[in-house]
């Protein structure tokens, strides 16, 4: 079986949408306390797992039209968009080593993508 381009997009979309995912559940996880029980069941929270859903649907679709090596480890791309997502969004501050990371990711998602 080969890898089709479009299962190598939607994996990229969904690693898009995995990273806002993962923004929105670190929005919804500040708003938990421990006084409400139900404090999980904040909107920004919601909509984070919603987010994951949806990208796991995406991923899904991919792997009916492509091959598990090829796709799953382009899945590392989520790392690179919530690095990025939270320097922008979050303020957070990036070290040598964590664009080092990056740059391995990068470097690892392209020879498997030059591989298949």
């Amino acid at each position: 079986m080969t890898t089709a381009p479009f299962a190598i997009g939607l994996v990229l979309i969904a690693t898009f949408i995995g990273a806002f995912g993962a923004l929105f559940l670190k929005y919804g996880a500040e708003k938990m306390t421990r006084k409400s029980k139900l404090s999980f069941l904040n909107t920004r929270l919601l909509f984070g797992i919603m987010l994951y859903v949806l990208s796991s649907v995406f991923f899904l679709i991919a792997l009916k039209n492509g091959e598990l090596s090829v796709l799953y480890p382009i899945t590392s791309l989520s790392y690179v968009w919530i690095s990025l997502l939270s320097i922008k969004l979050l303020g957070e501050k990036m070290n040598f080593f964590k664009w080092l990371g990056i740059s391995a990711i990068l470097l690892g998602v392209s020879l498997i993508g030059f591989g298949s």
